[in-house]
């Protein structure tokens, strides 16, 4: 097999269908000079490459393309790119190195390789010294000098998953399978149901047997945990596609690829419609009861519940995957991680919760990469359980004219999924007596009103982005008990104020600390009697440190209010236990606190601060919640 094509067909119609929204497959026939039917299997061929980032759509004969993640479909997209430019990537040269040292019986002189690739000595040994860097991950050697030969050494199954993890697309486009064997596994496509996201790793485990096996390089052992899957549903799913394969080949295929072959079910993507596998992959109760105690451990963790939805199945089947790819040693990448993880951060931290539990049963090691698509699903979970929205009436008194509170109008409807009722008082008057008929009070005019009734003052033209935050911000301390102050417009520092924060001298025990703590709040009529005591019980079953700077008792509030302190270690906790902890956020939850949304966005705010070293370091020496305040507001806002 040739590996570098001076056609890069799939670039070539990549490209075509970048520049036009639609594209027939005759036209691209026509365009490469291929035919129709070499088309369609190279838009099948596409759609496995990119992994459920993206999809080539096909709708009686016109095509498009469909990107479901911008930075997913970026980097597959530029690696089918680069194989236009041949050797002008490291990446590319990388790959190229590998390929000739796998399929070499003998050593191989660096100088051939540089000539091949038509680069200098030194940018060959340059590129072939992080070769062996990144390899040695796989626990894969490549020995030998520049002037003696280099070769390739360590396990079939390794050199494998290295090709699958890292160069899969700088080697096997458009390979050679023949038209016969793709019908095949394209009809246990459509027999399973499986989109592209699910069938990706199938065909690309699929293309790698097939070319090692017929290169004389085939899988002999395997250790016990993959001859585990010998006889599994999965095994039986590829038993019998093989055999129809064998009936096109000249050769039969050993026990020991097909549970190679087996990993790439065991452990697909999840693909869209579930309910075909229902009938061909049973989950197991050790699974079940996994996901139940995740969640148990979320609840008692976070007191956060999730409720399940219709994507519940499909979770259920990810983490079933997810598992067996991380036991079976095959890492994904998601490229959306860093997204997830700064966007989603409460989901994230459900993540967490997510992978101790199954580290702990599973005694395997979870990636962040599997943590980001875990973190993927509770953001859904916790975005659609959010209460339904209802129709709000709300009050715009305007110092102006009409013109002004249509203006305002128009920006407020905008907030809202259901549209609001609105009325309109103009020359900054509004009758008294109407105070509490409305669920919002907007005035750029000043009034002096005494009312529950959330009063917001705003400029006659404003950032949509922060009145919403102010309407969420308002909605959230209704439901917790407590009343917004004008000028903040952090939940967090809302819940704070100067008798909610504490210096602590670490002379005490941090229990001592903590129970200094609920004692004053107690007084306040802030935290029940309880408290404390619920806070030990709780951090006998799981650690309430956060990022080891800083310390997160929380638990049940009896007094039906959210009740959120601050402690302050200047010179940091002594406690052993407890050494390096600068922070105390205490938080009460009050019983009667049913929307979880609240506590959501208060954790959201809460990991903003944790995950912030500098400003740990900065509050950890502040005296008072006026300092904090002002710091907050004017040099570092964290929540914005």
């Amino acid at each position: 097999m040739k590996l570098f094509k001076e056609e890069n067909r799939l670039a070539e119609i990549l490209k075509s269908m970048e520049m036009q929204s639609v594209i027939s497959i005759d036209e691209l026939a026509s365009r490469l000079k291929v035919s129709a039917k070499t088309i369609r299997n190279d838009i099948k061929e596409l759609n496995c490459l990119f992994g459920g980032y993206a999809c080539v759509s096909n709708n009686k004969g016109d095509c498009k393309l469909l990107v479901f993640e911008q930075k997913g479909y970026d980097q597959i997209r530029d690696r089918i790119m680069e194989n236009s430019n041949l050797f002008n990537s490291a990446q590319m040269r990388m790959a190229y190195m590998f390929w000739q040292l796998m399929n070499s019986d003998q050593p191989y002189l660096t100088d051939d390789l540089s000539e091949e690739m038509k680069v200098g000595r030194t940018t060959a040994i340059g590129d072939l010294n992080k070769l062996r860097k990144i390899i040695s991950q796989y626990q894969l050697k490549i020995p030998g000098k520049a002037n003696t030969g280099l070769k390739l050494v360590g396990d079939e199954l390794q050199i494998r998953l290295f090709i699958l993890e890292n160069i899969y697309e700088y080697l096997y486009l458009d390979f050679p399978l023949g038209q016969k064997i793709r019908e095949i596994i394209y009809n246990f496509q459509n027999k399973l149901s499986l989109d592209a996201l699910g069938f990706g790793f199938f065909y690309r485990f699929f293309v790698v047997m097939i070319h090692r096996i017929e290169s004389g390089h085939v899988i002999t052992k395997l250790d016990d945990k993959y001859m585990d899957l010998y006889g599994t549903e999965s095994y039986l799913i590829v038993d019998e596609i093989l055999c129809e394969i064998e009936e096109q080949k000249d050769y039969l295929i050993p026990r020991e690829e097909r549970i190679f072959l087996c990993i790439s079910v065991a452990g697909m993507r999840t693909p869209s419609n579930t309910s075909a596998l229902e009938s061909k992959i049973e989950i197991s109760e050790n699974v079940a009861e996994l996901i139940i105690e995740m969640m148990d451990r979320i609840k008692e963790t976070l007191d956060i519940t999730v409720m399940a939805n219709e994507l519940f199945d499909d979770f259920v089947y990810h983490v079933f995957f997810m598992i067996n790819r991380l036991k079976y040693g095959f890492h994904i990448h998601n490229a959306m991680v860093e997204d997830i993880k700064s966007k989603y951060s409460v989901a994230y931290k459900m993540a967490e919760v997510g992978k101790e539990v199954i580290e702990e049963r599973e005694h395997i090691r979870m990636t962040e990469d599997e943590m980001g698509l875990l973190a993927a699903y509770f953001g859904v979970f916790l975005i659609e359980q959010e209460p339904e929205k209802k129709r709000c009436k709300i009050a715009i008194v305007c110092g102006a004219g009409k013109i002004i509170g249509r203006l305002i109008q128009n920006q407020l409807k905008r907030l809202f999924e259901v549209e609001p009722e609105f009325e309109f008082f103009y020359n900054g008057q509004f009758e008294d007596y109407r105070k509490n008929d409305f669920d919002y009070i907007v005035t750029t005019a000043n009034l002096d009103l005494d009312t529950k009734t959330p009063v917001i003052y705003m400029d006659e033209v404003f950032d949509r982005e922060y009145i919403q935050k102010k309407f969420e911000n308002i909605k959230y301390l209704a439901d917790a008990g407590r009343e917004i102050r004008k000028g903040i417009d952090s939940l967090f520092m809302n819940l704070l104020d100067e008798s909610r924060f504490f210096v602590l001298d670490g002379s005490e025990s941090y229990e001592e600390d903590i129970d200094y703590m609920a004692t004053i709040l107690n007084g306040q009529g802030d935290l029940d009697d309880g408290f404390s005591e619920r806070v030990r019980q709780r951090e006998k079953s799981a650690t309430m440190v956060l990022n080891k700077n800083v310390a997160f008792p929380h638990t049940q509030n009896l007094v039906s209010k959210l009740t959120l302190a601050l402690g302050v270690y200047p010179e940091g906790a002594q406690d052993e236990e407890y050494k390096g902890v600068q922070l105390v956020i205490m938080l009460g939850i009050p019983e009667s606190m049913e929307n979880d949304t609240v506590l959501i966005r208060l954790y959201d705010e809460i990991l903003a601060v944790v995950q912030e070293k500098k400003v740990i370091n900065r509050i950890q020496h502040m005296e008072s919640y006026k300092e904090l305040l002002l710091y907050i507001t004017e040099e570092n806002n964290v929540f914005k």
